[in-house]
Protein backbone atom coordinates (compact mmCIF):
# COMPACT_ATOMS: atom_id res chain seq x y z
CA UNK A 1 0.00 0.00 0.00
CA UNK A 2 1.42 3.72 -0.59
CA UNK A 3 0.52 6.34 1.57
CA UNK A 4 -2.23 8.14 -1.34
CA UNK A 5 -4.10 5.56 -1.27
CA UNK A 6 -5.23 5.97 2.52
CA UNK A 7 -6.85 7.92 4.73
CA UNK A 8 -5.42 8.83 8.10
CA UNK A 9 -7.99 9.40 10.66
CA UNK A 10 -6.96 10.65 14.32
CA UNK A 11 -9.77 9.48 16.91
CA UNK A 12 -9.54 11.87 19.44
CA UNK A 13 -13.27 12.20 21.14
CA UNK A 14 -12.77 10.81 24.40
CA UNK A 15 -14.30 12.28 27.43
CA UNK A 16 -10.83 11.68 29.23
CA UNK A 17 -12.78 10.97 32.69
CA UNK A 18 -9.67 9.41 34.13
CA UNK A 19 -7.60 12.63 33.31
CA UNK A 20 -10.60 14.69 34.92
CA UNK A 21 -9.32 17.54 32.53
CA UNK A 22 -9.05 18.26 28.93
CA UNK A 23 -5.76 15.68 28.69
CA UNK A 24 -5.42 16.64 25.04
CA UNK A 25 -5.24 20.35 25.64
CA UNK A 26 -2.37 19.16 28.89
CA UNK A 27 1.14 20.98 28.39
CA UNK A 28 3.49 18.33 26.81
CA UNK A 29 6.67 19.73 26.39
CA UNK A 30 5.54 23.27 25.52
CA UNK A 31 2.74 22.21 23.10
CA UNK A 32 -0.51 20.19 23.63
CA UNK A 33 -0.44 16.39 24.00
CA UNK A 34 -3.07 16.13 21.65
CA UNK A 35 -1.11 17.85 19.18
CA UNK A 36 1.92 15.45 18.88
CA UNK A 37 0.51 12.59 17.46
CA UNK A 38 -1.09 15.15 14.25
CA UNK A 39 2.22 16.72 14.10
CA UNK A 40 3.76 13.67 12.65
CA UNK A 41 1.00 12.09 10.74
CA UNK A 42 0.16 15.80 9.12
CA UNK A 43 3.38 15.11 8.00
CA UNK A 44 2.56 11.56 5.63
CA UNK A 45 1.53 12.13 2.21
CA UNK A 46 -2.39 10.48 2.59
CA UNK A 47 -5.15 10.60 0.24
CA UNK A 48 -7.04 12.18 2.98
CA UNK A 49 -6.44 13.56 7.02
CA UNK A 50 -9.17 13.57 9.11
CA UNK A 51 -9.65 14.02 13.40
CA UNK A 52 -12.87 12.67 14.70
CA UNK A 53 -13.35 15.56 17.94
CA UNK A 54 -16.13 16.45 20.01
CA UNK A 55 -18.56 19.23 19.12
CA UNK A 56 -16.36 22.54 20.39
CA UNK A 57 -13.17 21.02 20.85
CA UNK A 58 -10.29 23.67 21.92
CA UNK A 59 -7.60 20.95 20.19
CA UNK A 60 -9.83 21.08 16.59
CA UNK A 61 -8.30 24.45 15.80
CA UNK A 62 -4.38 22.80 16.11
CA UNK A 63 -5.83 20.26 13.97
CA UNK A 64 -7.12 22.06 11.20
CA UNK A 65 -3.65 24.19 11.32
CA UNK A 66 -1.58 20.93 10.55
CA UNK A 67 -4.14 19.92 7.90
CA UNK A 68 -7.03 17.53 9.22
CA UNK A 69 -10.26 18.11 8.43
CA UNK A 70 -12.58 17.86 11.47
CA UNK A 71 -14.90 15.37 12.29
CA UNK A 72 -17.60 15.81 14.74
CA UNK A 73 -18.61 13.30 17.32
CA UNK A 74 -21.94 14.45 19.10
CA UNK A 75 -22.53 11.07 21.01
CA UNK A 76 -18.86 10.52 22.52
CA UNK A 77 -20.61 8.62 25.49
CA UNK A 78 -21.57 6.09 23.27
CA UNK A 79 -17.59 5.10 23.37
CA UNK A 80 -15.05 4.17 20.69
CA UNK A 81 -16.88 2.50 17.93
CA UNK A 82 -18.68 5.61 17.72
CA UNK A 83 -16.01 7.11 16.45
CA UNK A 84 -14.90 4.10 14.32
CA UNK A 85 -18.45 4.58 12.44
CA UNK A 86 -17.53 8.32 12.03
CA UNK A 87 -13.64 7.20 10.65
CA UNK A 88 -15.70 5.11 8.06
CA UNK A 89 -18.02 6.80 7.09
CA UNK A 90 -16.10 10.03 5.75
CA UNK A 91 -13.04 7.36 4.33
CA UNK A 92 -15.98 6.30 2.33
CA UNK A 93 -16.32 9.75 0.60
CA UNK A 94 -12.40 9.41 -0.66
CA UNK A 95 -10.97 6.87 -2.70
CA UNK A 96 -8.79 5.73 -0.14
CA UNK A 97 -8.23 1.62 -0.39
CA UNK A 98 -7.14 1.62 3.15
CA UNK A 99 -8.25 3.34 6.78
CA UNK A 100 -5.40 4.30 9.33
CA UNK A 101 -6.17 4.49 12.67
CA UNK A 102 -4.54 6.52 15.25
CA UNK A 103 -5.24 7.74 18.65
CA UNK A 104 -4.75 11.65 19.83
CA UNK A 105 -3.16 10.35 23.34
CA UNK A 106 -0.53 8.19 21.93
CA UNK A 107 2.45 11.03 21.95
CA UNK A 108 5.48 9.15 20.78
CA UNK A 109 4.25 7.20 17.55
CA UNK A 110 6.32 8.41 14.34
CA UNK A 111 5.84 9.19 11.19
CA UNK A 112 8.19 6.44 10.16
CA UNK A 113 6.17 3.64 12.28
CA UNK A 114 3.10 4.75 10.45
CA UNK A 115 4.57 4.67 7.39
CA UNK A 116 5.99 1.25 7.44
CA UNK A 117 2.51 0.07 8.62
CA UNK A 118 1.42 1.48 5.40
CA UNK A 119 4.10 -0.46 3.45
CA UNK A 120 3.09 -3.57 5.29
CA UNK A 121 -0.58 -3.96 4.43
CA UNK A 122 -2.05 -5.39 1.55
CA UNK A 123 -5.09 -7.35 1.89
CA UNK A 124 -5.19 -8.05 5.69
CA UNK A 125 -4.98 -5.53 8.54
CA UNK A 126 -2.18 -4.64 9.82
CA UNK A 127 -1.30 -3.59 13.85
CA UNK A 128 1.25 -1.87 15.71
CA UNK A 129 2.68 -4.70 18.25
CA UNK A 130 4.26 -3.54 21.50
CA UNK A 131 5.67 -7.15 22.34
CA UNK A 132 2.34 -7.85 24.15
CA UNK A 133 -0.46 -6.94 22.55
CA UNK A 134 -1.63 -5.64 18.86
CA UNK A 135 -3.06 -2.02 18.83
CA UNK A 136 -3.57 1.07 17.27
CA UNK A 137 -2.15 2.76 15.24
CA UNK A 138 -3.68 0.06 12.57
CA UNK A 139 -4.14 0.08 9.19
CA UNK A 140 -7.66 -1.68 7.73
CA UNK A 141 -7.54 -2.23 4.15
CA UNK A 142 -10.95 -0.91 2.62
CA UNK A 143 -12.85 -4.72 2.32
CA UNK A 144 -12.35 -4.80 6.30
CA UNK A 145 -14.42 -1.52 6.64
CA UNK A 146 -17.76 -3.15 7.42
CA UNK A 147 -16.09 -5.09 10.38
CA UNK A 148 -15.47 -1.39 11.79
CA UNK A 149 -18.87 -0.12 11.39
CA UNK A 150 -20.02 -3.34 12.88
CA UNK A 151 -18.28 -2.40 16.19
CA UNK A 152 -20.04 -1.90 19.42
CA UNK A 153 -19.30 -0.02 22.70
CA UNK A 154 -15.81 1.00 24.45
CA UNK A 155 -14.05 -1.73 22.81
CA UNK A 156 -13.39 -0.35 19.41
CA UNK A 157 -11.71 -2.65 17.29
CA UNK A 158 -10.00 -4.90 19.58
CA UNK A 159 -10.99 -7.82 18.57
CA UNK A 160 -10.61 -7.01 14.72
CA UNK A 161 -6.45 -6.07 15.83
CA UNK A 162 -6.40 -9.46 17.87
CA UNK A 163 -6.40 -11.50 14.55
CA UNK A 164 -4.23 -8.79 12.32
CA UNK A 165 -0.71 -8.84 11.51
CA UNK A 166 1.60 -7.09 13.27
CA UNK A 167 4.44 -4.45 13.29
CA UNK A 168 6.42 -4.02 16.10
CA UNK A 169 6.74 -0.50 17.20
CA UNK A 170 10.36 1.19 18.70
CA UNK A 171 10.48 0.08 22.30
CA UNK A 172 8.61 2.72 24.43
CA UNK A 173 6.13 4.31 21.49
CA UNK A 174 2.84 2.64 21.82
CA UNK A 175 2.01 4.32 25.48
CA UNK A 176 -0.82 6.25 25.96
CA UNK A 177 -1.73 8.98 28.73
CA UNK A 178 -4.88 8.18 30.57
CA UNK A 179 -3.87 9.79 34.02
CA UNK A 180 -1.88 12.70 35.29
CA UNK A 181 0.39 10.27 36.50
CA UNK A 182 0.73 8.68 32.99
CA UNK A 183 1.41 12.29 31.67
CA UNK A 184 4.34 12.57 34.33
CA UNK A 185 6.17 9.66 33.02
CA UNK A 186 5.31 10.38 29.96
CA UNK A 187 7.40 13.17 30.33
CA UNK A 188 10.73 11.46 31.78
CA UNK A 189 10.42 9.11 28.52
CA UNK A 190 9.90 11.85 26.14
CA UNK A 191 13.60 12.57 26.90
CA UNK A 192 14.28 9.19 26.60
CA UNK A 193 12.65 8.16 23.50
CA UNK A 194 13.28 11.56 21.69
CA UNK A 195 16.35 12.56 23.34
CA UNK A 196 18.76 9.81 23.96
CA UNK A 197 21.82 9.88 25.40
Amino acid sequence: MQAKDVAIVLLAAGNARRFGADKLMADFEGAPLGARAAHELGGIAAAAHFAVCQPDAIIAAHYTRLGFDIVDNPNPGIGLSGSLHLAVEVALRTDAQALLIALADMPFVHAAHVEALIAACTHDVVASFDGNQPMPPAIFPRSHWPELLATVGDAGARHILAHAEKLTAPAGTLCDIDTPDDLAASKVAFHRIDHPQ
